[in-house]
């Protein structure tokens, strides 16, 4: 709950959703206007080659949060400058897993410092709530935040059931792991063998009627051509896959910051008896599970 005016603003009166998007925001009048220059007329009619030396300079600020929180009535974002309840905004948000762009206004809620915890993030949260949004933008919204609602219940899902089943059976999990990882091998192994006997068999044929070569020669050429093949092949990997390892392991080591930093934000916002709660609910569960599982 959120506090405005003294009084208590409820802020979940929609489902809330965890999405990345690109933000940009102007800051609008408090009335909610954008006013130009009392000049502007004057400027654009009468002398326009001064024109853009004349006019304001631009007012938008980019937010490359990773993260927001938005629903069909509201949005919040981190922010670099601190904003005042009450304020106006406009907003345009990209969406980036659908790229699904909407701009409307909105009034600021509430602004608090953000996640102590988390690294290179903007130091205030800014809670938001829509207050022209078209119809038709409603229905956008709601629908994306629908179909990403269904994806995370069933990610979550299988999530859940996968930790089931190690917990319960933690040697059928580890065998059904080691013997999926050792089939896959042996197909992508016998995958590459196949290739291999098929390039060699046609490029014997190719050269042999090309070049009029015996059996002997016609063997060293195509050996002396699937390793130059082989070399460029590997060298290609060398460029693509170290750079994908260190960008699949950076994303690794933010997914586990963020975490981190969520749950560490988490347990410092419990009170003293939810810490106790916790902690001795988590310890009756693992001696629980090691007591008749193990």
């Amino acid at each position: 709950m959120a506090k405005v005016n003294g009084k208590k603003l409820n802020r979940r009166v929609a489902f809330r959703i965890y999405e990345q998007a690109n933000l940009f925001y102007r800051k609008l009048d408090h009335d909610g206007q954008l006013q130009a220059p009392e000049n502007f007329d004057d400027l654009l009619h009468n002398n326009p080659p001064d024109i853009d030396q004349a006019l304001p300079d631009s007012q938008s600020r980019e937010n490359d949060t990773l993260n927001v929180n938005i629903s069909a009535s509201g949005i919040a974002f981190t922010s670099q400058e601190p904003l005042q309840a009450g304020d106006y905004l406009m907003l345009r948000i990209l969406l980036l897993s659908s790229m699904t762009a909407i701009m409307t206004c909105c009034k600021v809620v509430y602004c608090k410092l953000s996640n102590p915890y988390e690294n290179d993030r903007y130091p205030y949260l800014i809670g938001a709530q829509f207050v022209n949004l078209t119809p038709e933008d409603t229905a956008l919204l709601s629908k994306h935040i629908d179909r990403t609602k269904k994806q995370q219940w069933a990610v979550n899902g299988v999530l859940l059931s996968l930790v089931l089943f190690v917990l319960a059976m933690p040697d059928a999990a580890f065998g059904l792991l080691m013997g999926l990882v050792h089939h896959i091998f042996e197909v992508v192994l016998h995958v590459i063998h196949l290739i291999f006997e098929y390039a060699e068999y046609n490029l014997d044929h190719v050269i042999e009627h090309a070049f009029h070569t015996d059996t002997h020669t016609t063997q060293v050429i195509v050996f002396y051509i699937l390793c130059t093949v082989g070399l460029i092949g590997l060298f290609f990997l060398w460029r693509i896959v170290p750079h994908n390892c260190r960008r699949a392991g950076n994303s690794l080591i933010a997914f586990w910051c963020r975490k981190k930093a969520s749950c560490l934000y988490f347990w410092g916002q419990q009170a003293l008896v939810d810490k106790v709660k916790i902690v001795g609910i988590g310890v009756i569960a693992v001696t629980g599970y090691a007591y008749f599982g193990m």
